[in-house]
């Protein structure tokens, strides 16, 4: 692990097939305890989903344990708090919250960004950029679009750093925006 990235949350976003998954696995090359956690849990029969997926596990170094789940919080309780987590991604955690009421989710939205800023390891959140394009035709797309862009939002006023990839291509935004 890249030892200034130690106790720290990196975003990495950018949209579909952008190369986030890839670029967020890099970040954590060489690092001696790794869990990924993938937030959206396999419920389809959809063949691209599960070559995607496939894809993805057989890039992963066998050494990090991988957790299927998109209950972060207690996830994050039964973890060494000084290893370092992959969250892919933050959009499964969104999904699962989906039917809760605005109330609801806004405390859910809290209790999730203080539990990742209270966690002292390494964290290398993957999010799906959205709103990028034609804007969702159903109430619930877009419920899941809102939420997802302002928890990415919250987090980022907690993380340490931020990229963006698009084209295969890293951007650190940290390092080359100004914030608005």
């Amino acid at each position: 692990m890249n030892s200034n990235l130690k106790n720290r949350i990196v975003i990495v976003s950018g949209p579909i097939n952008s190369g986030k998954s890839l670029w967020a696995e890099k970040l954590l090359e060489g690092s001696n305890s790794v869990t990924y956690l993938a937030t959206y849990v396999l419920n389809t029969n959809s063949l691209s989903w599960k070559n995607k997926i496939q894809k993805h596990k057989e890039r992963r170094p066998k050494e990090w344990n991988l957790i299927e789940s998109s209950d972060l919080i207690s996830t994050l309780d039964l973890l060494d708090k000084d290893a370092s987590l992959l969250i892919d991604s933050l959009g499964g955690i969104v999904s699962a919250y989906l039917n809760s009421i605005t109330s609801e989710w806004n405390d859910i939205s809290k209790t999730i960004v203080k539990a990742l800023s209270n966690y002292s390891g390494l964290i290398v959140i993957v999010v799906e950029e959205t709103g990028w394009g034609v804007s969702p035709s159903t109430e619930i797309g877009n419920v899941f679009r809102d939420r997802l862009c302002q928890l990415e939002k919250d987090i980022d006023e907690v993380s340490s750093d931020s990229w963006l990839v698009i084209h295969g291509r890293a951007i650190n935004i940290f390092k080359n925006s100004i914030k608005v």
